[in-house]
């Protein structure tokens, strides 16, 4: 399912700015997921990070497994199926029209 979001200033901000909302990750001690079905155009590393995702674009790299970022690093895709398994992290959801 790609996305044209990216195409859109407006929708771009938004975005980025959290408008569509956000799920704050937080790992303690299980995996934290993220529901089924959600959508995310960006990942901001809190503190440093590893995390299993799938980036759903027709080309490229698609099954990230144990990826790493940074404190501080921020990726944009077309994020679904997080799964943080060591670290803080914000994934900001995209808009999907309904």
């Amino acid at each position: 399912m790609a996305t044209k979001d990216l195409y859109s200033a407006n929708n771009f901000h938004r975005m980025s700015f959290g408008d569509f909302g956000m799920r704050t990750l937080i790992k303690n001690t299980d995996n934290i997921s993220t529901a089924p079905g959600e959508y995310f155009c960006m990942i901001e590393c809190i503190i440093s990070c590893t995390f299993d995702a799938t980036n759903d674009t027709p080309a490229g790299d698609n099954n990230m497994v144990d990826y790493d970022l940074l404190d501080g690093q921020i990726i944009y895709g077309n994020f679904t199926n997080i799964t943080l398994t060591k670290g803080h992290m914000i994934a900001y959801l995209r808009h999907v029209p309904q």
